[in-house]
Parts: C-alpha cells; sequence; structure tokens
C-alpha cells in the first residue's frame, strides 16, 4: 500500500527517512519490516534500494553507525559498557564480537590513531582533513563563541554520499537546494542553508560519509521529491563566525571543538554541528567564505552564564 504523500517520492528521500529512523531511536531493534513501512516501499524492495543507494547491507550499516555512536560517547568519557548499551548493543558480548569484527581488536584495546593509520582509505582521508589528528590549538582570548537558542525546525535535505571523495556531488546538490529554493521565494542567504556532515570521517569510510544541504520550510510547503524532509530539535547551539579562506574555516572549527568546548564546560548534544552560510559561496567565490559555525551543546546548569 502507497501511504498519502509519498507517490512519486524518489527513493533517495525514502531510504533518508529510514535512516533517520534508525538514528534516532539507537536502542530499538531493527527489523526489515519495520523500516521498510517508514519508508514506504516492499521489504523485498527495500533492502535491494537500500544497497543500491547505500553501498552496503542493512545489517552492515545498523553495526557499523551503532559501533560509531559507541566509539563517539567512548571519547566523550562513557565507558564502553554504559557507551555499547546506549547505542543498542543487547549485550557487551554481542558489542565486543561486533566490535572486533569490525576494527580487529576489542574495544579496550582500540587505539583511534592506529586505527587511523592502518585503515584502507587513509592516503583519501589525510588529503581531506587531518583534522581529527591536530592537537587542540592554544585558545585565542579574541576567539567570539555566543550561545543562541534556536526554535525546532522542518528541513528540506539535498543530500551526497561520499561527498569528501567528489566535491563536484557537493557544488551540485547544494546548487540544487539553493535554486529550488529561490524558486519558492525562500531567502537563501543570511544563514538559511546550512551544511552538515551526518558522520565522522575520522571513524566513517569517506565512502560512506555523509552530507546534507538543508534549508528551513515555512508551514505548509513540502520539498519534491529530490529532496528529503528531515526534523531539526529545539535547542542551544554554540556559534562562531568565521570569513575566510578554507584554512580559517578549518582553524574556527578546530578552535570550537578541541579548545573553546572543553574549556566552557557544556556538552554536545546529539545532532551534526552545521555550517551556516551567511553569504552563499558562489556569490564571494568557492576560495572564499562567510559562515557561522554551529555546534549543539546543552543548556548549561542553571546560573551558569556565558557570553
Amino acid at each position: 500500500m502507497i501511504k498519502s504523500g509519498t507517490y512519486g517520492e524518489r527513493y533517495e528521500a525514502r531510504i533518508a527517512r529510514a535512516i533517520a529512523h534508525i538514528e534516532a531511536n539507537p536502542a530499538e531493534p531493527v527489523t526489515l519490516e519495520r523500516l521498510a513501512a517508514v519508508a514506504c516501499l516492499s521489504p523485498f524492495h527495500f533492502h535491494r534500494v537500500f544497497r543500491a543507494l547505500t553501498g552496503e547491507s542493512l545489517r552492515s550499516f545498523v553495526e557499523r553507525r551503532k559501533l560509531e555512536r559507541a566509539i563517539g560517547l567512548a571519547r566523550r568519557g562513557q565507558s564502553w559498557k554504559v557507551a555499547s548499551a546506549a547505542s543498542g548493543f543487547a549485550s557487551a558480548v554481542s558489542f565486543a564480537r561486533a566490535f572486533k569484527r569490525v576494527y580487529g581488536v576489542p574495544p579496550s584495546a582500540f587505539d583511534r590513531e592506529v586505527w587511523w593509520r592502518e585503515r584502507l582509505d587513509r592516503a583519501e582521508a589525510e588529503a581531506v582533513s587531518e583534522f581529527f589528528l591536530r592537537p587542540a590549538p592554544p585558545l585565542d582570548p579574541d576567539f567570539v563563541v555566543t550561545l543562541k537558542p534556536r526554535p525546532a525546525a522542518r528541513l528540506a535535505v539535498a543530500r551526497v554520499w561520499g561527498g569528501y571523495l567528489a566535491p563536484d556531488k557537493l557544488i551540485a546538490a547544494y546548487q540544487r537546494l539553493r535554486a529550488w529554493a529561490e524558486e519558492q521565494g525562500l531567502e537563501t542567504s543570511g544563514g538559511n542553508i546550512v551544511g552538515a556532515s551526518r558522520d565522522d570521517p575520522d571513524l566513517t569510510p569517506l565512502s560512506r560519509c555523509r552530507y546534507d544541504f538543508m534549508i528551513a520550510l515555512p508551514d505548509g510547503l513540502d520539498p519534491p521529491p529530490r529532496f528529503a524532509v528531515a526534523e531539526r530539535d529545539a535547542g542551544l547551539w554554540a556559534v562562531t563566525h568565521v570569513k575566510g579562506d578554507l584554512a580559517e574555516v578549518d582553524r574556527a572549527w578546530s578552535m570550537l571543538f578541541k579548545s573553546w568546548l572543553p574549556a566552557s564546560g557544556l556538552d554536545l548534544r546529539d545532532a551534526p554541528a552545521e555550517e551556516a552560510y551567511l553569504q552563499l559561496p558562489e556569490d564571494i567565490g568557492w576560495e572564499s567564505f562567510d559562515l557561522e559555525c554551529r555546534v549543539p551543546v546543552a543548556y548549561p546548569p542553571q546560573g551558569d552564564h556565558y557570553a
């Protein structure tokens, strides 16, 4: 049965909706039947479409994302036991088996830098960025970060798989979203179009990394089938402005994540960071950027104040 509003919807949007369901419910058992229903596809077709679009089976994708989530939580100070349970593993034994099968060692012996040096796509990953392997820069006293609450939003999404390996695909996705938004009379400059990496290139193979370009939708407007729809929860964001070339943008992210955030005492929320384009790239040239780096954080304890 085809649900109302799904006729003509492209497979990319349906699979994106299923993936969003997986990641929003990490502790929920994953079944082919449930995800096929979310995507409005038969189980037979869902399995094949999923593999065709993502390059891996549903089982491999779910296991990999659970493991990456667990590693991310462990890097924030959680024990492996807590991190594995929060990532949806039924037991410590199943987690340890999956971890060793993917990373070659038990969780207790995992060394991120060793894994980076031995990863199959290391050359490509290093060509993209060595951000995660560099030490934290000294916190610049002139580095300004503002905490901004943002409301919930419904978003049109243009998604690219493997965009770090194919920058032209990223530019094309951005241009498709901008062209459609302007046809609808939506304001695209001023930080309304944002980009967000859905995966951590430090852990996810570059060919599997997802990058989304997004714009908030007004009530009553639905995007065409070539775009997915996502929800952004209301919450607090740490925001810094950067203007310059890619080196300046990279420095701002490094300062924000590695220096300012640990010193702030704030915790990250489980949502992707965003780059918001104040001036649109093709308006000022793709060699220079004017954007905000936005990081989702939890509200500070009462009594704490930040500039």
